[in-house]
């Protein structure tokens, strides 16, 4: 029996936002579906049961999609162009708790936050520096390299602070 990862209910979390995203482009043919919503080719919140959208509901930059065994709830983050493979701990948290049974092992929230602030603190995943602000996370290995928020790490003795974010005393007195 394998046993289920974060990182596995991450990727199923995205990949539920990425099937909500298709339906749309594909039945509406648009690509930037929030544009879509915006400019009135379909209703803020509807069913598309023939395409597996039991429910949805568009909310400031994001979509509530409701599915036969998932509710997905995600947000726009823009690059400039719109990605919806964002995440955070509130959306995974009630991503996970919507499918009790598919992920019994990850009942309690706080190993929830435990895992995910230790894939934040290994660098796995972070939060991206961009012009127009978010709060999601993304996997790091799809994010460029000058985009990714520098996370202050606590460490005992030697500081693994980056120079340019150690404070004046570190920096007078030289410790690295």
């Amino acid at each position: 029996m394998t046993t289920t990862t974060l990182i596995d209910i991450i990727k199923d979390y995205q990949a539920g936002a990425d099937k909500a995203v298709g339906i749309f482009k594909d039945k509406y043919k648009v690509n930037d579906i929030l544009e879509g919503w915006h400019s009135r080719r379909y209703e803020q919140t509807g069913k598309l049961i023939e395409e597996g959208l039991y429910f949805y509901a568009f909310h400031g930059i994001g979509l509530a999609a409701h599915f036969k065994d998932k509710i997905v709830d995600f947000d726009f983050a823009y690059f400039p162009e719109p990605r919806h493979d964002g995440f955070d701990l509130w959306r995974l948290t009630n991503f996970i708790q919507n499918q009790r049974n598919k992920y019994p092992d990850f009942k309690d929230k706080e190993k929830i936050e435990r895992e995910f602030n230790e894939l934040v603190k290994n660098g796995v995943i972070a939060k991206p520096k961009l012009a127009n602000s978010t709060t999601l996370y993304f996997f790091t290995d799809t994010l460029k390299t000058e985009i990714i928020e520098e996370t202050e790490r606590k460490t005992t003795g030697n500081s693994s602070l980056p120079k340019a974010r150690r404070t004046w005393l570190q920096k007078l007195f030289g410790s690295e």
